[in-house]
């Protein structure tokens, strides 16, 4: 073979195997990223299956007995006592849930999102104490998750939420500003949809986000307030979708003029 054959065939071999390897890494990177795909189906039992199945349709009773029985089918799979402890907490049945959670934790104590949601039943529980210690370990590990369950402690949490609130209430502003009608709105020239988080896919959460702003006069958003919320990272999501909003102002008598306006950003699983 020539040498300038087989300079061209290492070429092309080697460009193959970083193609490869690159894939597997990116395969690799999104299961450790990503709680749903992080264990193949061929590591559940069939109960799981079913659980899933019934948990889409948010048949939470069917899809707890499903999980249950995946739990005793695989005592190690992790992710059966996860899902199985997000039906009994959709179930309101918390103290089951803990214990759950508590079993999956025992089998990967260091998988986050076990530890995230043992926050957020900590607390709903109303033990604080235990919802600190799951949030300080989070802090240490996953930054992320953390951030989403200070949102959820009941006082001195430090949310996008209050840092994008106004110092005085609406109807203290409704002097300076006026509300959003259909002859007096602002002209929206770029909004892009609020981004899913992974762990209110894994968690299976849905619905909107319904937010009040200012459209200023500057061209700028404003003041952005909850109305509605959602877990799991979506109400941040969907306020850092409001920041990247681009307008032109209303107008009134060809001059910007500032008003108010709700936004709502959902989130549905397809």
């Amino acid at each position: 073979m020539p040498s300038i054959t087989r300079l061209k065939f290492f070429t092309i071999a080697l460009s193959l195997i970083l193609s490869l390897f690159c894939l597997l890494l990116a395969r690799t990177t999104l299961a450790s990223r990503n709680p749903h795909f992080a264990t193949g189906a061929e590591d559940h039992s069939p109960a799981y299956k079913e659980g899933m199945n019934a948990l889409n349709n948010r048949n939470y009773e069917n899809a707890a007995e499903h999980f249950k029985q995946a739990t005793v089918d695989k005592p190690d799979d992790m992710w059966a006592f996860y899902y199985f402890g997000l039906c009994l907490l959709k179930l309101k049945r918390v103290d089951e849930a803990a214990n759950a959670y508590r079993q999956a934790m025992a089998i990967k104590p260091r998988e986050a999102a076990v530890h995230y949601q043992l926050g957020k039943i900590y607390l709903e529980m109303h033990d604080r104490e235990a919802a600190e210690k799951e949030h300080r370990w989070l802090q240490e590990h996953d930054q992320e998750l953390a951030l989403y369950l200070s949102d959820l402690f009941p006082s001195d949490k430090p949310t996008t939420q209050q840092t994008q609130e106004a110092p005085t209430s609406y109807a203290k502003d409704k002097p300076a500003y006026e509300p959003m009608t259909k002859d007096l709105k602002p002209t929206i020239l770029y909004r892009e949809k609020a981004k899913y988080t992974e762990i209110a896919r894994a968690n299976r959460v849905e619905g909107a986000v319904i937010l009040r702003a200012l459209f200023a006069r500057n061209g700028e958003m404003q003041n952005i307030r909850v109305i509605r919320g959602l877990p799991d990272g979506l109400t941040r999501k969907a306020i850092e979708a409001a920041q990247k909003i681009r307008f032109d102002p209303a107008t009134r008598n060809g001059e910007p003029v500032s008003v108010w306006g709700n936004l709502e950003f959902t989130f549905y699983l397809y």
